[in-house]
């Protein structure tokens, strides 16, 4: 009985452990914070907002567009983005990247073991979603 019992205990202690570890991963997969989303003085209908995205080592998003403007700063790591009809620019820590709006296009993180973080700020109108996902 001490055997079964103690067998037990190991085997929830080791699946308590993968699923903590797997709840971390999910975690550093992907992270949005938002910073703010306030509307803009002196332009009615009009808002800005500020995330910020932490994804982890081989993170994609799929084909999207942006109603309004947007503006990704790369705190660390590297991001591939590919618009249509355009040749693919890797934007890499330090630098910006102004993607126009309801341009499709698909983004990466360029690596395949660390993760990335970026600060995205959005200028669009009020209520609309900084990303719209594409039926591509």
């Amino acid at each position: 009985m001490k055997r079964i019992s103690l067998t037990l205990f190991a085997m929830v202690i080791a699946f308590s452990f993968v699923a903590a570890q797997s709840a971390v991963a999910h975690e550093v997969k992907l992270g949005v914070k938002k910073l703010v989303t306030t509307p803009l003085g002196g332009m009615p209908g009009k808002e800005a907002k500020v995330v910020r995205l932490d994804v982890g080592p081989g993170w994609k998003v799929g084909h999207h567009t942006h109603p309004g403007h947007v503006f990704v700063y790369v705190i660390s790591g590297s991001v591939q983005i590919d618009v249509d009809g355009k040749p693919a620019a890797v934007v890499k820590q330090g630098e910006l990247w102004n993607e126009v709006p309801n341009k499709g296009m698909v983004a990466k993180n360029m690596s395949s073991t660390k993760g990335m973080s970026v600060l995205i700020f959005s200028v669009g109108d009020s209520g609309q979603p900084m990303t719209v996902m594409s039926k591509k």
